[in-house]
């Protein structure tokens, strides 16, 4: 029996089969983007600014799956969340392009499900310097809905109205990869169709969609695979209650 308001420390297939069919009402997450597998790829040649942001060390992910496996990992993701979601509901899926080669690899998947509206995230800077390039400051969030006909959406209640979010990315955790409260917070603001909904997270992380589905008098579900994100989970979300409870 799955329960509200817990971070699952596991594998998020296995806390996804234990969700039930159409019980969620929104989903937001960022994944890891498979970065590290394409580092090598950058050559030994570059400089350490080349390199820097190009690799992201999490605590027990290596981030490094062939490119085929980490493509039907996600669609298996997103299939599940979709599953979960109710025919009102909606996923929000972060994710960005990676420059290898001079080329990028784009998260193509995405395109496999019903993706409403791709937004930008504008970021305002990045660790990547490749002088290849121009600095890469921007990531993607695909909307994906469930149901065309029967998806909630209110956007007289969004902070960002238009499909660029010029969002800082957030400096306060010690997490390799943080996801902005502001972000998730738009996210559940204008899709959740009543104060009691329910929202999913798969990856977890720093617990940025927890703190924003608090904020937003929301519950939540999530999971993360590393012991030490988990525990820094529970002590962001006891330290966000003890701040409700001052008011």
């Amino acid at each position: 029996m799955i329960e509200l308001n817990k971070i699952y420390n596991e594998d998020c297939l296995v806390t996804l089969s234990n969700i039930d069919d159409n019980s969620v009402d929104i989903v937001v997450t960022s994944p890891p983007y498979n970065k590290n597998i394409y580092a090598s790829a950058s050559g030994d040649k570059k400089s350490w600014g080349a390199l820097r942001g190009r690799q992201i060390a999490y605590d027990t992910y290596d981030d490094a799956m062939p490119p085929e496996d980490y493509e039907r990992w996600q669609k298996k993701v997103i299939s599940s969340c979709l599953r979960i979601l109710k025919p009102s509901g909606s996923m929000f899926y972060n994710h960005k392009d990676i420059l290898v080669n001079g080329l990028i690899v784009p998260p193509k998947w995405v395109y496999d499900f019903p993706v409403h509206q791709q937004i930008v995230w504008n970021r305002g800077s990045s660790l990547a310097n490749d002088p290849h390039y121009f600095q890469p400051i921007t990531e993607y969030i695909y909307w994906i809905v469930k149901d065309q006909k029967k998806f909630f959406f209110d956007k007289s209640h969004a902070t960002f109205r238009q499909s660029v979010w010029n969002i800082n990315f957030e400096i306060n955790t010690d997490h390799p990869a943080p996801f902005p409260v502001k972000l998730a917070q738009n996210c559940i603001r204008t899709t959740r169709p009543n104060d009691d909904c329910i929202v999913f997270d798969p990856f977890m992380g720093s617990a940025s969609t927890a703190i924003a589905a608090i904020r937003e008098k929301c519950n939540f579900i999530g999971s993360e695979i590393s012991p030490k994100y988990c525990k820094m989970c529970e002590t962001r979300i006891k330290n966000e209650f003890s701040q409700l409870t001052l008011f």
